[in-house]
């Protein structure tokens, strides 16, 4: 036989906290089904030639690259692409102070008409705590691809970028660490998943909590049956 006499106050903030924890945990799990499919899913690549640099409409978008977790500022260098304008993210300036466009060159792999090969991309919409753009200073901290094209001037600018490879000091390409599936983002799959067991074990707890206190008051108690009268 149970007995059971449940404190008001403390059942009430104990059923809000689990309605929180669980809703935590299952948010974390969805994200991490998402991006286990998202990295199943091959990311599509498309490769452009005779484009023509649009240098004076560069535009940086902050960013910290998955591999290394460093800040930065990725350069988003337009090129006109027949009738269409199309961004190419294109190299990386490792540095949180916000770089000045005037003293940033127009990317050299885009300068001489090289090839442009890179995954295609479709950016998602901010977040809702992005922080606000500084169009002045050329200054993003999500991809905004109609903003960014006016912003420079610019028309018919497609809802897609281009996620070519970065070109270092040396003059050897590297993956673009940005050309994530989408739906991506920098955190690993694995990560969410710890995340969701995290918070469902807090809920765990918090039950096994509540419970042991009212054990310890004698608001529970688990009563062996009466004996069988004779």
């Amino acid at each position: 036989m149970i007995r059971f006499r449940p404190l008001p106050l403390m059942s009430i903030f104990s059923i809000v906290a689990l309605a929180v924890l669980v809703m935590l945990g299952r948010w974390q799990w969805e994200r991490y089904e998402q991006k286990s499919a998202a990295a199943e899913e091959p990311i599509a690549e498309m490769t452009i030639a005779d484009y023509q640099p649009i240098p004076d409409a560069i535009q940086f978008v902050h960013g910290v690259r998955p591999d290394t977790r460093e800040q930065g500022w990725r350069v988003f260098a337009p090129v006109a692409y027949g009738a269409t304008t199309v961004f190419v993210d294109a190299d990386f300036i490792p540095d949180v102070a916000p770089p000045d466009p005037s003293e940033v060159r127009f990317p050299a792999a885009l300068r001489f008409g090289a090839p442009i090969t890179g995954a295609s991309i479709r950016p998602e919409p901010p977040a809702p705590l992005t922080l606000a753009p500084r169009p002045l200073q050329r200054l993003w901290f999500s991809v905004d691809l109609e903003a960014m094209g006016r912003n420079g001037g610019l028309e018919n600018v497609a809802d897609y970028f281009i996620a070519g490879s970065y070109v270092g000091a040396d003059g050897r390409a590297t993956p673009n660490p940005f050309a994530l599936a989408p739906g991506a983002d920098v955190l690993p799959p694995a990560r969410h998943l710890g995340y969701a067991l995290t918070w469902y074990g807090l809920a765990a707890v918090l039950i096994a909590i509540y419970f042991a206190y009212h054990a310890s008051v004698g608001r529970f108690r688990l009563r062996p049956p009466p004996p069988p009268e004779e």
